[in-house]
C-alpha cells in the first residue's frame, strides 16, 4: 500500500495578468464530522472499476474525519479508507458518482488578439459571437477583438490532447473526469507560440482549470494592466456527441 498524504494544490500561471468570468467553481466536499474519541473506525476498500483511483484522492479527502486515513493500491486501482461509519456514509455515494464509463466531451479553443482602438473617434470591432464579445468588453479595457485561431477537439474523460491551432499555436492538457456537478479539471493546461524563423514553441500560460460544463473561461495575457493589447484564450468544455463517426 502507497500511504496518501494531504495534497496541497498550487496553480503558476506564467502570465502578467490573468481574467476570468463564467465562474469556474473549486471542488468542494462537506466538511468532516469531528468524531467522539470512543467511534469506532471502519476498513472500506473500494476498487474503481472505470476512473483512475488516484484522481477521486481530492474528493474523499475532504471528506475524513480527524482520524480517518486513506491509502492507495494503485495495482488494483483500489482505494482503502479508515473512518467512522458517518463518514463513509458520506464518502461512499462521492466515489459511486465519481466512478462512471468515460463521456464524449468537446473542448472549444478561441485565441483571441483584444486591443484598443488608436483613431478618433474610436472604432469597436468584433469576429466573436455577440455574447461573448459583449461579456469581454463588460470586463476588459478593449475595443477590437480579432479571432486568431480556434478549434473544436472531440475528446472524452481520462484523455491527453495536444493540438496545433493554425500555423502559430499549440494547445495541450489532460480532461479530468467530469464531477456530478458538471465540474471538469483540464490539468497541464498549455498554450504555446511558435516564434522565429525556427518556429521553436514558447509558452504562454501553463495551469490547470477547473470548469463548470457548459460555462466559458478567459484567461487575458498582457504585459501591464495598461498594456495596449492582449492575447485572451477562451476555453468551454460541452458534452460530446455519443455517435460513432459516419453514424447520421
Amino acid at each position: 500500500m502507497v500511504p496518501v498524504r494531504r495534497l496541497v494544490a498550487i496553480v503558476a500561471v506564467i502570465a502578467s495578468v490573468l481574467w476570468t468570468y463564467g465562474p469556474a467553481a473549486p471542488l468542494t466536499a462537506q466538511p468532516g464530522q469531528q468524531p467522539r474519541d470512543n467511534a469506532e473506525l471502519v476498513l472500506h476498500a473500494y476498487t474503481l472499476r472505470y476512473q483512475q483511483a488516484l484522481e477521486a484522492i481530492p474528493l474523499i479527502q475532504p471528506l475524513l474525519t480527524g482520524r480517518g486515513t486513506l491509502e492507495l493500491q494503485p495495482g488494483g486501482n483500489t482505494l482503502v479508507i479508515r473512518d467512522t461509519a458517518a463518514a463513509l456514509a458520506r464518502i461512499v455515494p462521492v466515489l459511486h458518482g465519481f466512478d462512471h464509463p468515460s463521456q464524449p466531451l468537446k473542448v472549444e479553443i478561441l485565441i483571441v488578439r483584444a486591443s484598443r482602438a488608436v483613431v478618433s473617434p474610436q472604432v469597436s470591432r468584433s469576429d466573436l459571437p455577440e455574447s461573448l464579445t459583449r461579456r469581454l468588453r463588460e470586463l476588459l479595457p478593449y475595443e477590437i477583438y480579432e479571432l486568431q485561431a480556434q478549434a473544436q477537439l472531440g475528446s472524452q474523460e481520462g484523455q491527453a490532447v495536444a493540438y496545433e491551432l493554425g500555423d502559430d499555436y499549440v494547445v495541450s492538457f489532460r480532461l479530468g473526469t467530469l464531477m456530478e456537478a458538471k465540474r471538469i479539471r483540464l490539468a497541464n493546461f498549455e498554450v504555446s507560440r511558435r516564434a522565429g524563423k525556427s518556429k521553436a514553441t514558447v509558452p504562454l500560460v501553463h495551469t490547470s482549470l477547473n470548469l463548470c460544463l457548459d460555462q466559458t473561461m478567459s484567461l487575458g495575457l498582457a504585459r501591464s494592466e495598461g498594456s495596449r493589447d492582449a492575447l485572451i484564450i477562451v476555453v468551454t468544455v460541452r458534452h460530446g456527441d455519443p455517435r460513432p463517426r459516419g453514424e447520421p
